[in-house]
């Protein structure tokens, strides 16, 4: 039987999710799947669709077609890949002004939530998120898949338990506060 505390975590990821999805944008990012795949595209500039759909966890035709609706909206553009068979996809001026709005929203909610808490509350949750993570990481892809909506400047200053568990490294220290 679910325990209060796994409701309770339930109930604000769905909070979180719900908050994330409702935020106003134009139709080709209607859905969560095109703006994680707008986001992971500005993580990983001129990437192969292969490397961007592992990302976000889609097929390759659901990728593809992704991409081209990204295309179509003006917000990415396809270069010539690696190999010349290959294509890199990169953000256009008016993708990199979406994915820093979509940034700036999602920020705005967080901050509200965590806001909630004062400086203690904040450590030990930060404690906690950070012990959860670095167990909860598979492998690689995995933690590109958890990451696709980050900003990952704060975590990779810290020390990001989801990059260090992929890496095979110790989880990382608490609190930085």
């Amino acid at each position: 039987m679910t325990q209060r505390t796994e409701n309770l975590l339930g109930v604000l990821a769905l909070l979180v999710t719900d908050e994330m999805n409702a935020q106003p944008t134009e139709p080709a990012l209607a859905g969560s799947t095109a703006r994680a795949m707008l986001n992971a595209i500005g993580q990983y500039p001129d990437s192969s669709i292969e490397v961007l759909r592992e990302a976000v966890d889609l097929s390759h035709p659901a990728a593809v077609r992704a991409v081209a609706g990204l295309v179509e909206a003006a917000l990415v553009e396809k270069k010539t890949g690696a190999d010349k068979r290959s294509v890199a996809l990169a953000l256009t001026a008016s993708g990199k002004r979406e994915v820093k709005r979509l940034q700036s929203a999602r920020d705005r909610i967080l901050q509200r939530i965590v806001g909630q808490l004062d400086e203690r509350e904040r450590e030990v949750f930060e404690n906690l998120l950070i012990k959860i993570l670095w167990h909860e990481t598979r492998d690689p892809a995995h933690a590109m898949q958890l990451c696709r909506l980050c900003d990952d400047g704060p975590c990779l200053k810290a020390g990001c338990p989801v990059e260090c568990r992929e890496q095979g490294l110790p989880m990382p220290a608490q609190s930085c506060r």
